[in-house]
Protein backbone atom coordinates (compact mmCIF):
# COMPACT_ATOMS: atom_id res chain seq x y z
CA UNK A 1 0.00 0.00 0.00
CA UNK A 2 1.34 3.42 -0.95
CA UNK A 3 1.50 5.79 1.97
CA UNK A 4 -0.21 9.15 1.48
CA UNK A 5 2.06 12.12 1.04
CA UNK A 6 1.63 14.86 3.60
CA UNK A 7 2.63 18.29 2.42
CA UNK A 8 4.07 20.34 5.26
CA UNK A 9 5.05 24.01 5.31
CA UNK A 10 8.69 24.98 5.25
CA UNK A 11 10.38 24.31 8.57
CA UNK A 12 8.42 21.13 9.36
CA UNK A 13 9.86 17.64 8.88
CA UNK A 14 7.63 14.57 8.79
CA UNK A 15 8.49 11.26 10.47
CA UNK A 16 5.71 8.95 9.28
CA UNK A 17 5.24 5.61 11.04
CA UNK A 18 2.78 2.75 10.89
CA UNK A 19 3.11 1.74 14.56
CA UNK A 20 5.03 3.28 17.46
CA UNK A 21 4.90 2.95 21.23
CA UNK A 22 4.12 6.65 21.69
CA UNK A 23 4.62 9.57 19.32
CA UNK A 24 5.67 11.73 22.28
CA UNK A 25 8.30 9.20 23.32
CA UNK A 26 9.60 9.01 19.76
CA UNK A 27 9.78 12.80 19.56
CA UNK A 28 11.78 12.90 22.80
CA UNK A 29 14.15 10.25 21.50
CA UNK A 30 14.69 12.31 18.35
CA UNK A 31 15.17 15.47 20.43
CA UNK A 32 17.82 13.77 22.55
CA UNK A 33 19.64 12.86 19.32
CA UNK A 34 19.64 16.50 18.24
CA UNK A 35 16.61 16.67 15.95
CA UNK A 36 15.77 20.21 14.95
CA UNK A 37 12.65 22.19 15.74
CA UNK A 38 9.74 21.33 13.48
CA UNK A 39 10.09 17.54 13.54
CA UNK A 40 6.58 16.08 13.33
CA UNK A 41 5.94 12.46 14.26
CA UNK A 42 2.78 10.91 12.85
CA UNK A 43 1.80 7.31 13.58
CA UNK A 44 -1.23 5.37 12.41
CA UNK A 45 -1.30 3.45 15.66
CA UNK A 46 0.26 3.67 19.13
CA UNK A 47 0.81 0.70 21.39
CA UNK A 48 1.29 2.68 24.62
CA UNK A 49 -0.30 6.05 23.92
CA UNK A 50 -0.98 8.20 26.94
CA UNK A 51 -2.66 11.40 28.02
CA UNK A 52 -2.25 13.70 30.99
CA UNK A 53 -1.17 12.19 34.31
CA UNK A 54 -0.17 8.96 32.57
CA UNK A 55 -3.68 7.98 31.54
CA UNK A 56 -3.89 5.47 28.71
CA UNK A 57 -4.91 6.96 25.36
CA UNK A 58 -6.83 4.54 23.14
CA UNK A 59 -4.99 4.48 19.80
CA UNK A 60 -6.74 2.40 17.10
CA UNK A 61 -5.99 2.89 13.42
CA UNK A 62 -8.22 5.62 12.01
CA UNK A 63 -7.52 8.46 14.44
CA UNK A 64 -4.76 11.08 14.54
CA UNK A 65 -1.71 10.56 16.73
CA UNK A 66 0.99 13.18 16.33
CA UNK A 67 3.77 14.90 18.24
CA UNK A 68 5.57 18.08 17.32
CA UNK A 69 9.09 18.94 18.46
CA UNK A 70 9.75 22.63 19.03
CA UNK A 71 12.82 24.42 20.39
CA UNK A 72 11.55 27.90 21.32
CA UNK A 73 14.15 30.37 22.56
CA UNK A 74 12.43 31.28 25.82
CA UNK A 75 12.10 30.21 29.47
CA UNK A 76 10.10 27.09 30.25
CA UNK A 77 7.26 29.02 31.87
CA UNK A 78 6.73 30.95 28.63
CA UNK A 79 7.06 27.87 26.43
CA UNK A 80 4.39 26.07 28.47
CA UNK A 81 1.81 28.57 27.20
CA UNK A 82 2.18 27.03 23.75
CA UNK A 83 -0.31 24.37 24.81
CA UNK A 84 -3.00 27.04 24.35
CA UNK A 85 -1.68 27.87 20.87
CA UNK A 86 -1.85 24.20 19.93
CA UNK A 87 -5.40 23.94 21.28
CA UNK A 88 -6.53 26.91 19.19
CA UNK A 89 -4.75 25.58 16.08
CA UNK A 90 -6.33 22.15 16.43
CA UNK A 91 -9.78 23.58 17.17
CA UNK A 92 -9.56 25.69 14.03
CA UNK A 93 -8.35 22.70 12.01
CA UNK A 94 -11.26 20.54 13.16
CA UNK A 95 -13.68 23.32 12.34
CA UNK A 96 -12.19 23.77 8.87
CA UNK A 97 -12.11 20.09 7.88
CA UNK A 98 -15.71 19.71 9.06
CA UNK A 99 -16.80 22.42 6.65
CA UNK A 100 -17.62 24.66 9.65
CA UNK A 101 -20.17 22.13 10.91
CA UNK A 102 -18.26 21.61 14.16
CA UNK A 103 -16.84 24.30 16.43
CA UNK A 104 -14.79 22.72 19.24
CA UNK A 105 -14.55 24.33 22.65
CA UNK A 106 -11.23 24.60 24.48
CA UNK A 107 -11.39 22.98 27.93
CA UNK A 108 -8.68 24.07 30.34
CA UNK A 109 -5.91 23.16 30.20
CA UNK A 110 -5.63 20.99 27.09
CA UNK A 111 -8.75 19.22 25.82
CA UNK A 112 -11.11 20.02 22.96
CA UNK A 113 -14.80 19.38 23.47
CA UNK A 114 -17.83 19.17 21.20
CA UNK A 115 -21.27 19.11 22.81
CA UNK A 116 -19.64 18.32 26.15
CA UNK A 117 -17.70 15.35 24.75
CA UNK A 118 -13.95 15.11 24.25
CA UNK A 119 -12.75 14.98 20.65
CA UNK A 120 -9.08 15.87 21.09
CA UNK A 121 -6.39 15.85 23.75
CA UNK A 122 -3.02 17.59 24.01
CA UNK A 123 -0.01 16.51 26.03
CA UNK A 124 2.97 18.85 26.45
CA UNK A 125 6.31 17.56 27.75
CA UNK A 126 9.49 19.59 28.03
CA UNK A 127 13.19 19.55 28.79
CA UNK A 128 15.46 22.39 29.87
CA UNK A 129 19.12 23.17 29.58
CA UNK A 130 19.64 24.70 33.00
CA UNK A 131 16.34 24.24 34.80
CA UNK A 132 14.79 27.42 33.41
CA UNK A 133 15.59 27.85 29.72
CA UNK A 134 13.81 25.61 27.23
CA UNK A 135 15.80 22.92 25.46
CA UNK A 136 12.78 21.47 23.69
CA UNK A 137 9.04 20.98 23.84
CA UNK A 138 7.19 17.90 22.66
CA UNK A 139 3.52 18.59 22.04
CA UNK A 140 1.39 15.53 21.46
CA UNK A 141 -2.01 16.01 19.85
CA UNK A 142 -4.59 13.33 19.21
CA UNK A 143 -7.95 13.62 17.48
CA UNK A 144 -10.81 11.14 17.34
CA UNK A 145 -11.35 11.10 13.58
CA UNK A 146 -13.04 7.78 12.79
CA UNK A 147 -13.56 6.30 16.27
CA UNK A 148 -13.87 7.26 19.90
CA UNK A 149 -13.42 5.18 23.05
CA UNK A 150 -16.69 4.09 24.62
CA UNK A 151 -15.01 3.27 27.92
CA UNK A 152 -13.39 6.65 28.45
CA UNK A 153 -13.35 8.22 31.91
CA UNK A 154 -15.17 11.16 30.35
CA UNK A 155 -17.63 10.99 27.42
CA UNK A 156 -15.96 11.22 24.00
CA UNK A 157 -16.93 11.70 20.38
CA UNK A 158 -15.36 11.70 16.91
CA UNK A 159 -15.61 13.57 13.65
CA UNK A 160 -17.31 10.59 12.04
CA UNK A 161 -19.84 10.29 14.86
CA UNK A 162 -20.64 13.98 14.48
CA UNK A 163 -21.46 13.53 10.82
CA UNK A 164 -18.26 15.08 9.50
CA UNK A 165 -16.14 12.18 8.19
CA UNK A 166 -12.72 13.18 6.93
CA UNK A 167 -9.22 11.76 6.64
CA UNK A 168 -6.46 11.82 9.21
CA UNK A 169 -4.26 13.30 6.51
CA UNK A 170 -6.54 16.31 6.06
CA UNK A 171 -6.75 16.94 9.79
CA UNK A 172 -2.98 16.77 10.16
CA UNK A 173 -2.21 19.06 7.22
CA UNK A 174 -4.77 21.64 8.33
CA UNK A 175 -3.54 21.50 11.93
CA UNK A 176 0.05 22.20 10.90
CA UNK A 177 -1.11 25.03 8.64
CA UNK A 178 -2.85 26.66 11.62
CA UNK A 179 0.27 26.25 13.73
CA UNK A 180 2.23 28.15 11.08
CA UNK A 181 -0.38 30.90 11.31
CA UNK A 182 -0.18 31.26 15.09
CA UNK A 183 3.50 30.67 15.85
CA UNK A 184 4.72 33.94 14.27
CA UNK A 185 2.00 35.80 16.16
CA UNK A 186 3.17 34.28 19.45
CA UNK A 187 6.80 35.07 18.63
CA UNK A 188 6.01 38.70 17.74
CA UNK A 189 3.25 39.54 20.21
CA UNK A 190 3.52 37.04 23.02
CA UNK A 191 0.71 35.18 24.75
CA UNK A 192 -2.00 37.90 24.68
CA UNK A 193 -3.48 37.16 21.21
CA UNK A 194 -3.32 33.41 21.88
CA UNK A 195 -5.14 33.89 25.18
CA UNK A 196 -7.80 35.99 23.46
CA UNK A 197 -8.36 33.40 20.73
CA UNK A 198 -8.54 30.59 23.31
CA UNK A 199 -11.09 32.48 25.41
CA UNK A 200 -13.44 32.86 22.41
CA UNK A 201 -13.71 29.06 22.51
CA UNK A 202 -13.41 28.53 26.26
CA UNK A 203 -15.49 25.68 27.64
CA UNK A 204 -17.43 26.48 30.80
CA UNK A 205 -16.71 30.20 31.24
CA UNK A 206 -19.19 31.58 33.75
CA UNK A 207 -20.14 28.06 34.84
CA UNK A 208 -19.63 26.26 38.16
CA UNK A 209 -16.29 24.47 38.41
CA UNK A 210 -14.48 22.21 40.86
CA UNK A 211 -10.67 22.26 41.01
CA UNK A 212 -9.05 19.33 42.77
CA UNK A 213 -5.59 20.38 43.83
CA UNK A 214 -2.87 18.44 45.62
CA UNK A 215 -3.95 19.42 49.13
CA UNK A 216 -7.45 20.83 48.76
CA UNK A 217 -10.51 21.15 46.56
CA UNK A 218 -11.93 24.50 45.45
CA UNK A 219 -15.42 25.23 44.17
CA UNK A 220 -16.57 28.35 42.40
CA UNK A 221 -17.09 29.85 38.96
CA UNK A 222 -14.67 29.73 36.04
CA UNK A 223 -14.21 33.40 35.12
CA UNK A 224 -11.28 33.27 32.69
CA UNK A 225 -7.53 32.93 32.21
CA UNK A 226 -4.85 35.11 33.73
CA UNK A 227 -1.90 36.43 31.73
CA UNK A 228 0.09 33.25 32.41
CA UNK A 229 -2.64 30.83 31.33
CA UNK A 230 -3.82 29.90 34.82
CA UNK A 231 -7.53 29.24 35.29
CA UNK A 232 -9.22 31.91 37.39
CA UNK A 233 -11.76 30.48 39.83
CA UNK A 234 -13.99 32.82 41.83
CA UNK A 235 -15.64 31.62 45.01
CA UNK A 236 -19.11 32.79 46.08
CA UNK A 237 -17.56 35.36 48.46
CA UNK A 238 -15.62 36.93 45.59
CA UNK A 239 -12.24 35.40 46.45
CA UNK A 240 -10.29 34.55 43.29
CA UNK A 241 -7.78 31.75 42.88
CA UNK A 242 -5.29 31.16 40.06
CA UNK A 243 -5.14 27.46 39.23
CA UNK A 244 -1.91 26.59 37.44
CA UNK A 245 -2.17 22.81 37.77
CA UNK A 246 -4.78 20.36 38.92
CA UNK A 247 -7.88 18.44 37.88
CA UNK A 248 -10.80 20.62 36.81
CA UNK A 249 -14.39 19.42 36.59
CA UNK A 250 -17.36 21.36 35.30
CA UNK A 251 -20.79 20.71 36.80
CA UNK A 252 -22.66 21.36 33.57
Amino acid sequence: MTKPTIRLPEGFYLHELDVIDSTNDEAKRLADKGAQSGALIWARQQTTGRGRRGRAWSSPVGNLYSSLLLRPDCPLFEAAKLTFLIAVAMAEAIEMVSGNQIRPDCKWPNDLMVNGRKISGILLESASNDGTQTDYLVIGAGVNVAFYPDDAERPATSLAALGAPTSVKDVLQTYVARITHWLPIWEAQGFAPIREAWLTRAYGVGEPVIARLTQRTLEGTFVGLDDDGALVLRETDGTEHRIGAGEVFFKT
